[in-house]
């Protein structure tokens, strides 16, 4: 198992093979293409609304306030979930609050219909965090068009998602 990295790579890395991708694709139309996985896509997403707006927490003086996220399973305690989200926050040295631990049951697989993951919506509308940990995607949102939609309203509330597993590490 890999836990996520919030280093990031140099966007200079990327722009000449970005540049050199799109002039193949200009003159090569017919040339087979690979598309993209959607996992590292989501990834990347997450990471650059995370970068800024931790960022910003840290031009501020801030420290990053979040909450912990996990889904139960027949009605049985997520401790193990829990206990990884919040080791990945204090190995981030963010501070988690003591009524700052949601958990909605497994089988409610849209967001909108948890009320633990709508309170986290409200609590970072409200400004009262910052970002949210959970484990792992599917702790979020099982469809990946659904967990974008939550990565762009984090995004768009000044919030973040961070995860203990990032979307490419596949968990056992």
């Amino acid at each position: 198992m890999t836990s996520q990295s919030t280093t990031r790579t140099s966007s200079a890395s990327t722009d000449w093979m970005d540049r050199e991708n799109e002039r193949d694709r200009m003159f090569r139309p017919d040339a087979p293409r690979v598309s993209p996985d959607r996992n590292i896509h989501l990834m990347k997403l997450r990471r650059e609304h995370m970068g800024r707006r931790l960022e910003a927490l840290r031009a501020s003086g801030r420290v990053p306030r979040i909450a912990l996220y996990a889904r139960t399973v027949n009605g049985q305690s997520p401790d193990r979930s829990l206990a990884a989200a919040r080791e990945f926050a204090e190995r981030m040295e963010w501070q988690v609050g003591r009524a700052q631990t949601f958990t909605d049951c497994l089988s409610l697989t849209a967001p909108e219909d948890r009320y633990g993951w709508l309170q986290i919506k409200q609590q970072v509308k409200s400004g009262f965090i910052d970002g949210v940990v959970a484990v792992t995607r599917v702790t979020v949102s099982p469809q990946l068009d659904g967990y974008e939609t939550e990565l762009n309203w984090f995004a768009t509330h000044g919030g973040f998602v961070a995860l203990v597993h990032a979307e490419n590490v596949v968990t056992q």
